[in-house]
């Protein structure tokens, strides 16, 4: 079964540049990294797109399963998404979601770069230097869990 994604969840997906993304290893060793999302669908489905053929892709070919959090400090909320992991390396829509990568890479770049010509900063470290996406990877939603603590939800 599919799960819904509201649009505050789609929102803070795409807001937040990125979500951690967990998988599991060969001995069951669970391995974390960062990933861009570049679509998600409510119907239940999110997109993220991976720039390197390491641990993640080697986990999800020998498992499936995998969850995302993303989480808002200055807003005080956060998900995850568990589910089921289809990776995708060629055809429309892996080119559709590379291009929308590529944007919005350019974007944060942009962004960053103001940022640190006001504060002083280099551009050192920044997003420029990433490689471009070898594979987009389809989640199917299975579950959500909200992370905020249920004392506090309104």
């Amino acid at each position: 079964m599919t799960a819904k994604i509201t649009e505050e969840m789609v929102s803070l997906l795409l807001k937040q540049n990125v979500a951690v993304v967990a998988t599991v290893g060969p001995e069951g060793v669970p391995n974390l990294s960062l990933k861009g999302v570049v679509k998600v669908e409510p119907e239940g489905f999110i997109y993220f797109m991976d720039l390197y053929r390491g641990k993640t892709r080697s986990n999800l070919l020998r498992n499936q399963a995998v969850a995302l959090t993303v989480f808002s400090v200055a807003q005080f909320k956060g998900y995850q998404f568990k589910g089921r992991a289809e990776l995708i390396d060629s055809g429309q829509l892996y080119e559709e979601m590379v291009a929308a990568w590529k944007n919005k890479k350019r974007n944060i770049v942009g962004d960053r770069i103001i940022k640190n010509v006001r504060k002083g900063f280099s551009g050192e470290g920044s997003e420029t230097h990433l490689p471009d996406p070898k594979y987009l990877v389809r989640v199917k939603v299975e579950k959500i869990y909200n992370l905020v603590p249920q004392t506090l939800r309104s």
